[in-house]
This record gives structure tokens, sequence and C-alpha cells, in this order.
């Protein structure tokens, strides 16, 4: 799902409405997948010039939030 976030007024990608006022929040732009000997790619479900929660990618979400 999409949130808009104020700060910086763009669209981020999370998993709650209620993500940008967690503290686990933290939005990034989307760099893409990372494959081995080839570098970074944009995602197929969604262009690379998008931002995502960087949490949330890298950790997961925590336990008590989903």
């Amino acid at each position: 799902m999409q949130v808009r976030d104020e700060k910086l007024k763009v669209n981020v990608y999370v998993c709650h409405i209620k993500c940008p006022y967690r503290p686990c929040y933290w939005a990034r732009p989307d760099p893409g997948v990372f494959t081995s000997g080839k570098g970074y790619k944009s995602r197929g479900d969604r262009p690379s010039n998008n931002y995502i929660c960087g949490n949330r990618a890298l950790y997961g979400c925590p336990d008590k939030y989903c």
C-alpha cells in the first residue's frame, strides 16, 4: 500500500496506513533489487523512482506492528 509522507511530499510503499507515525518508519528511495555480479535493477512491480520503508525492506516490520 502507498501512503503520502507529509515531510518528503512523496508516496511511500508501507504495510499499514499508520506506518508514518511509528518509530520504525524510515522513508528512503527504492534502490531496486540487487543481484550479485549485476548490481541494482528496478523492481518489476513498481518503478525505481518511488520510495519504500527502508526498515521494512531490510529487516521486516517489527512483530508488534504486523
